[in-house]
């Protein structure tokens, strides 16, 4: 782990972050949540390591061969949480500022939603850590679980970081909805190593 780095991901693989420890402002995650409010959604079923999900997805940026914008709204997620400030505070557990947004995405979950287990670099070698932005509160079940035992669930303004090798899943949402938005850092810019599967889309329409 470099130096810069305060947090070792290697042996702590995951991290809570709360709202004061985050350098975003209100304004900023008021605009983020109308970004994600105002992004159009699809029914994934399947990931793109052959996993299993019951997630809606907006893509902001992908790298199924090189990192890429997919959304109208891309640029504007990315000058927020790219900004300087925010990648001074990535340096924390990824040990460098220079990092890639190789991959951005807002996950919405409803009742019977959930995210199967997977491991983020099968879908890219390079993926380093992702941090994930919670935007809601009033939702039961939907834990995020590292490992066999270790369950997690942030309030809203919380930020949850998970090393990318490390095996994770969100169980069921029981009721409520389940709004993250995760972003997954690398320190190399390269084009993907790996050609990951297509996302399994199966067409419906958010239930509201």
């Amino acid at each position: 782990m470099n130096l810069q780095a305060q947090y070792d991901i290697e042996k702590q693989a995951t991290l809570l972050f709360n709202e004061n420890e985050i350098p975003l402002t209100k304004q900023e995650w008021q605009q983020l949540s109308a970004l994600l409010a105002g992004s159009e959604y699809e029914h994934v079923i399947g990931g793109d390591a052959n996993e299993s999900h019951s997630v809606w997805v907006s893509r902001y940026f992908n790298d199924v061969e090189s990192p890429e914008a997919m959304n109208v709204f891309s640029e504007e997620i990315a000058a927020i949480v790219m900004s300087p400030k925010m990648r001074r505070f990535y340096r924390r557990f990824a040990g460098t500022d220079n990092l890639c947004l190789r991959r951005c995405q807002a996950n919405r979950m409803y009742e019977g939603d959930y995210i199967g287990e997977h491991k983020d670099q099968d879908s890219s070698p390079d993926y380093l850590a992702t941090i994930v932005f919670h935007f809601s509160a009033e939702y039961t079940g939907g834990y995020f679980v590292a490992g066999e035992k270790a369950y997690y669930k942030p309030i809203a303004h919380m930020a949850l970081v998970n090393n990318c090798s490390v095996p994770h899943r969100v169980t069921k949402v029981e009721s409520g909805e389940r709004l993250t938005l995760a972003c997954f850092l690398s320190p190399s810019f390269t084009a993907n190593k790996k050609r990951p599967s297509a996302f399994k889309i199966d067409g419906k329409k958010l239930p509201h």
